[in-house]
């Protein structure tokens, strides 16, 4: 994440987020790292704080419907399955992966998630960095 510089009481502090998730965050100011914990985020103070676009609105269900699955430039696409954070990415560009591998890990609703790759392929490019907040259906990794 790009680091920030705040003033406190006329001092400045250079601060970069390491990660950021609904309780707690880690934190590295003027070369120190922290954890802190957070209170009484609401959604607002949240958004605020995330860069990233809102998805599209999901399609409707008879548009569902017409899409055919796997057979579609997207099936190449990893996508994520829920909100979260995401904590490690587990492979690079260029890597081969098989179905079913795990490839990262993202926490969402307090708890880690291993997300798998939908099929085999190579690694095309990673859509994402560690301490990034994700919405569902966010595209992580693109295969080839």
């Amino acid at each position: 994440m790009k680091d920030i510089v705040l003033e406190i009481n006329g001092k400045e502090y250079k601060v970069k987020i390491n990660s950021f998730g609904s309780e707690k965050a880690k934190l590295t100011v003027n070369g120190e790292e922290y954890e802190v914990g957070l209170k009484d985020l609401g959604i607002r103070e949240i958004s605020e704080v995330e860069s990233r676009p809102r998805p599209k609105p999901k399609a409707k269900k008879n548009e569902q419907k017409a899409k055919k699955p796997d057979s579609t430039p997207s099936s190449k696409k990893v996508k994520a399955p829920l909100p979260g954070l995401i904590l490690e990415i587990q492979v690079k560009e260029g890597d081969e992966v098989k179905a079913g591998q795990d490839i990262l890990v993202m926490e969402a609703m307090k708890m880690e998630n291993e997300i798998q790759s939908n099929q085999s392929g190579i690694v095309k490019s990673i859509k994402v960095e560690e301490g990034d907040n994700v919405y569902e259906g966010d595209v992580l990794i693109e295969l080839e």
